[in-house]
C-alpha cells in the first residue's frame, strides 16, 4: 500500500486511538513542566534564591540529564507494567516533588525534584511512544507523534506567559502549586484511557532487536536538544537582560513563539506522513539547518532589535518541535521490533544533551557577561546534529 492509499483508507485516528494521542499528549507536558519552570522564572529565582544564572540552569539540565539516565530503565518497567501504569507513575511523582519544592522553598528542594521528577519523565516518554505504537498505524505516526510532542510547547506556551507575571505578582510558589494540581488531573485522564500494552504488542517476532549502529539514533538526537533547547530555557532572561525587555513582555513573547510552534508541528506532522519512512530523517536534517538559522537571528537581536528575536524564536522553536516530532516517528520507523529499548537509547542521547547546554549556557553568559558566545556555541552544535542525522539515516535492519 502506498502512503497515499493508507491516507485514503486511513484518513483518521480510530476513536480510542485519538483519545490515547490526546491523553498522551497532556502527559507528556506535565511530565515535562519542571523541566521548563525554572527557565522562565530564571530571574525571579536566581534573586529569590540567591543563586547564579549557571544554577538556575543546572536545575534544568539536572532534569533532562535525569530523564537521560532514566531512558534504558524506563523501557524494562514500561515491558514489566505496561505503559498505563508507568505514565500514571510519572504523573503523580510529578505532583508530589512540586510541592515538595513549594514545601522547602529551597535551590536544594529543586534539585531534589529535578532529579525525582526527571528520571520519572523517562517513563511518560517510553509509555506514550508504546501506547502510540499499539494504538496508531504506521501511516498516522508522524501526526499522532507530533500531537503526543506538542504537549510539551503547550505547557511551556501556558508557563512562559503566566509564569513570569505570576510569580512576580505573587510569588513563584504559586506555580508549582498549580503544576501539581495539574500533573494529577493529567494522572487521572491516563488511569482512564491508556491501557496497560507492553511494547513486545507491536511487534512479538524477535522483538528485543535492534538495527546495527542504532546508537546514531542516541548520539543524533545528543545534538538536536543540545543545540536548540537553550531557545526555551534561556530566551526570555536574554530578553529582559540583554534588550531591556520586562519580563511580561519577554515570557509573552516565548509563549507566542511556542504557540505557532505546536501549530507548525502538527502541520509537519501532517507533512511528513505523506512523505512516508523514507524521507523522515532528511526531513529532520532540513529542519534543523532551519533552527541554525533561526539562533543566528535570535544573536542578531542586541543589533537588530526585539522583533528579530521574536521571529527567530518563533521560527527555531517550530523547526525544534517538528524535529523531535518527526524523531519519535523515525524511531519507531526503524526499529518497530524494539520500541522501548530503541527509545531509550535515543532519549537517552536526548537528554544527556538537554543536561549539559542549559548549565554551560548560562556559566558561559556569567563569566563573560553577554549571550553572544553562548547563542554562536548552539549554533555549532545544530550543525553538528545535521551530520550525525545523516549517519542516523544510514541505519536499518
Amino acid at each position: 500500500m502506498t502512503d497515499l492509499e493508507a491516507t485514503r483508507v486511513h484518513p483518521t485516528f480510530s476513536f480510542a486511538g485519538r483519545n490515547i494521542v490526546i491523553s498522551s499528549c497532556i502527559c507528556v507536558g506535565a511530565g515535562a513542566s519542571l523541566g521548563f519552570i525554572p527557565g522562565f522564572l530564571a530571574t525571579t529565582l536566581s534573586n529569590d534564591l540567591d543563586v547564579s544564572k549557571g544554577k538556575i540552569g543546572l536545575i534544568v539540565g539536572i532534569y533532562f540529564g535525569s530523564t537521560g539516565v532514566g531512558s534504558i530503565p524506563a523501557g524494562k518497567l514500561t515491558e514489566r507494567f505496561g505503559a498505563r501504569k508507568v505514565v500514571v507513575a510519572d504523573m503523580f511523582l510529578v505532583a508530589a516533588v512540586s510541592l515538595l519544592v513549594v514545601a522547602f522553598g529551597t535551590y536544594a528542594a529543586w534539585v531534589t525534584a529535578s532529579v525525582l521528577a526527571g528520571v520519572a519523565y523517562a517513563l511518560a516518554n517510553t509509555g506514550t511512544n508504546v501506547a502510540i505504537g499499539n494504538a496508531v498505524i504506521a501511516e498516522r505516526r508522524v501526526l499522532a507523534m507530533s500531537i503526543k510532542t506538542a504537549g510539551v510547547p503547550l505547557m511551556a506556551t501556558v508557563a512562559a506567559a503566566v509564569g513570569p507575571w505570576a510569580a512576580n505578582r505573587w510569588n513563584w510558589q504559586l506555580i508549582l502549586i498549580l503544576n501539581s494540581i495539574c500533573a494529577v488531573i493529567a494522572g487521572f485522564i491516563a488511569l482512564v484511557v491508556l491501557t496497560d500494552d507492553r511494547p513486545n504488542a507491536i511487534n512479538r517476532a524477535n522483538p528485543d532487536s535492534l538495527p546495527k549502529n542504532f546508537y546514531w539514533f542516541g548520539v543524533a538526537a545528543f545534538f538536536l536538544i543540545a543545540g536548540s533547547q537553550p531557545l526555551y530555557s534561556w530566551t526570555v532572561s536574554y530578553l529582559e537582560e540583554s534588550l531591556g525587555v520586562s519580563a511580561s513582555l519577554s515570557g509573552g513573547i516565548m509563549a507566542i513563539a511556542s504557540g505557532i510552534g505546536v501549530v507548525a508541528m502538527i502541520c509537519n506532522g501532517i507533512w511528513a506522513d505523506k512523505l512516508g519512512p523514507n524521507k523522515r530523517i532528511p526531513l529532520i536534517m532540513t529542519l534543523l539547518g532551519i533552527s541554525a538559522i533561526a539562533v543566528i537571528m535570535v544573536f542578531l537581536g542586541t543589533t537588530l532589535g526585539t522583533y528579530i528575536v521574536l521571529i527567530g524564536v518563533a521560527l527555531g522553536v517550530s523547526a525544534q518541535l517538528a524535529s523531535i516530532g518527526t524523531m519519535h516517528a523515525a524511531v519507531l520507523d526503524r526499529a518497530p521490533k524494539a520500541v522501548a529499548k530503541a527509545t531509550g537509547i535515543t532519549m537517552t542521547g536526548y537528554y544527556l544533551g538537554a543536561l549539559l547546554t542549559p548549565p554551560i549556557f548560562g556559566i558561559v553568559v556569567d563569566r563573560t557577561g553577554t549571550y553572544s558566545y553562548s547563542w554562536l556555541g548552539i549554533f555549532g552544535l545544530l550543525l553538528l546534529a545535521i551530520g550525525a542525522w545523516h549517519k542516523a539515516g544510514k541505519v536499518r535492519y
